[in-house]
């Protein structure tokens, strides 16, 4: 809420002392509030701190949204059950946590975090301001790419990681023949990104 506030009377002052002429952009940096939840459980991954009002339980939605994933993609089997398998852990154990917003880890703005021992920690939205849409697939979206990080061992940090993750989810979110069109064009098992040896 104090973001919030800071956010719009800055904008209001920048817009009020622009005037006609061009004035070079302002940088107001705001430090992050931190604040322990009792509810999580969970240290926030970014710097071990949990930010702004922090976590919720799973909304009816969401529920919803996890059970019918997990059956689809117990379905397809292969590499998509494998990462179907830790996403299913992590969420009958109560190791997902849903934060309101997107946070911010270095430059970038993180809408998920996962350890190895299947804890995550995602962003229902993008910010208070609601700058940007995210919707319940973008939130099961994330929870999937999470989920083959652990599952597939990629460590997070660098590109090719976090593009191996997506191309798993890819593949797995890919209607069942444009999967297989894909694989035989590259030679591997219909339902496999893993390597061949």
């Amino acid at each position: 809420m104090v973001r919030r506030v800071i956010s719009i009377l800055v904008l209001v002052w920048t817009t009020a002392c622009a005037g006609t002429r061009h004035a070079p952009p302002i940088t107001v940096v705001i430090p992050e509030i931190a604040i322990e939840t009792a509810t999580s459980g969970l240290p926030g991954f970014a710097g071990d701190r949990t930010y702004e009002s922090s976590a919720t339980s799973l909304t009816p939605d969401v529920v919803q949204a996890i059970e019918r994933r997990l059956a689809e993609l117990k379905q397809r089997g292969g590499d998509c059950a494998s990462y179907a398998a830790v996403l299913e852990t992590s969420y009958r154990s109560g190791q997902i946590v849903v934060r309101p917003y997107m946070w911010r880890v270095g430059p970038y703005l993180t809408s998920g975090e996962a350890r190895a021992n299947g804890e995550m920690i995602l962003a229902r939205d993008i910010d208070s301001l609601n700058v940007g849409v995210r919707t319940l697939e973008d939130l099961v979206h994330t929870m999937e790419h999470e989920a083959a990080h652990i599952a597939f061992h990629l460590t997070a940090g660098s590109f090719v990681p976090e593009k191996r993750a997506n191309e798993y989810v890819h593949a797995c979110r890919a209607p069942e023949s444009s999967v297989g069109e894909r694989s035989e064009r590259s030679g591997r098992s219909r339902r496999s990104l893993a390597p061949q040896p």
